[in-house]
């Protein structure tokens, strides 16, 4: 065998255990992907089935509707993901009621508000803290400083969501 053909031989065996090397690189890499992904769902699911009604009171500053509990305890409906909602095109996910929940989601309001939901574009749907304050809930767009009533009440607000999500 010449020179020439080994020289040959080796790039071509070299090229090929390149790529086969980023593959298996790329394949392991999307599995630990998947797997991180699968792990930070459950711990979302579980911080979503398991509300600190404490913590999220204390921000209320009144005692959680019994409406918004009723919700949380409904595991399918609470779990559920892009949710009909008449005129306003949905809830896309519920948020965890915790600490950590709060701080993402009132990015970029400048009021006080106590999330526990989210638009199918990101908005919060949320109710307005206070003691005096109604069981209203409320959404203000990302996109434009408009506040509006989602619903005049929580209670209002499960019904019509059980309502239109059917199965």
């Amino acid at each position: 065998m010449s020179a020439d053909r080994l020289v040959r031989l080796v790039l071509v065996i070299g090229f090929w255990g390149l790529v086969i090397t980023l593959y298996v690189w790329w394949r392991v890499r999307e599995r630990r992907k998947a797997r991180d992904g699968a792990i930070k769902r459950r711990a979302i699911i579980e911080r979503l089935l398991r509300p600190d009604w404490a913590f999220y009171e204390r921000h209320l500053r009144r005692p959680a509707p019994a409406a918004l509990r009723g919700l949380f305890a409904d595991r399918e409906l609470v779990m559920a993901c892009g949710l009909s909602y008449e005129k306003f095109g949905g809830i896309s996910t519920f948020n965890p009621l915790d600490e950590h929940s709060l701080q993402d989601a009132v990015g970029g309001i400048d009021f006080d508000i106590v999330p526990f939901a989210c638009s199918a574009c990101g908005d919060s749907i949320y109710l307005r803290p206070g003691a005096a304050e109604t069981d209203t809930v409320y959404i203000t767009y990302h996109d434009e400083p408009k506040t509006k009533v989602f619903a005049s009440s929580v209670a209002e607000m499960v019904i019509k969501l059980r309502n239109e999500n059917r199965a």
